[in-house]
């Protein structure tokens, strides 16, 4: 005889898992592990984050080298005959701030689904964004020193590069984060 939905019984408790869950450090690596081969199997994603800073580097630093150049300059260029320097460095912190946001801008949300799937595994969600934080720093630090080298020899800024790493690493940085922040804020991609 068939029982009816309403006359079976009903478990009392949960099932009690039978596995151990991994440290926070093990959570950590794992996390990191995940991210960094999913980004690498992406060939698009590799291309356009390691192409775009010295693309965008050559195109600002080139422009801001020859615009406005007189044709009576018999000396040729010189850093300290460069009006336009202000400006680059300040395309630079802009150029940093848009890329750091847009490689983090969709990092969370596009997990959502694996996420989900593993919630009931109670993994640490400190753990999950401290690797996201990290390999997002590692982009950027390498995004950065793309950018400077590049832009910073057009320019013939010499003895500078480490500065300028630094100021482009911190808006890169500081982008990274706000872009974690709205990728978690949001539901949806088009809404980010």
């Amino acid at each position: 005889s068939k029982k009816n939905p309403s006359e079976i019984d009903k478990p009392k408790e949960l099932p009690k898992i039978s596995f151990n869950i991994p440290s926070k450090l093990k959570q950590l690596l794992v996390f990191i592990r995940r991210d960094v081969l999913a980004k690498l199997s992406n060939t698009q994603y590799l291309i356009i984050n390691f192409l775009e800073a010295p693309i965008l580097a050559f195109i600002l630093s080139f422009i801001i080298k020859y615009y406005n150049e007189s044709e009576s300059n018999e000396i040729g260029y010189t850093l300290l005959g460069n009006s336009n320097l202000p400006v680059y460095i300040f395309m630079s912190v802009i150029v940093a701030i848009f890329m750091g946001l847009t490689i983090s801008a969709e990092e969370i949300i596009k997990d959502r689904k694996i996420l989900k799937r593993e919630a009931f595994l109670n993994l640490s969600w400190s753990s999950y964004l401290v690797s996201k934080i990290f390999v997002l720093i590692t982009l950027s630090a390498i995004q950065a020193a793309l950018f400077v080298i590049v832009g910073n020899s057009i320019l013939n800024i010499k003895g500078m590069y480490i500065h300028y790493w630094i100021i482009l690493f911190s808006c890169w940085v500081s982008a990274n984060m706000m872009g974690l922040v709205i990728s978690d804020s949001f539901k949806t991609v088009v809404t980010i």
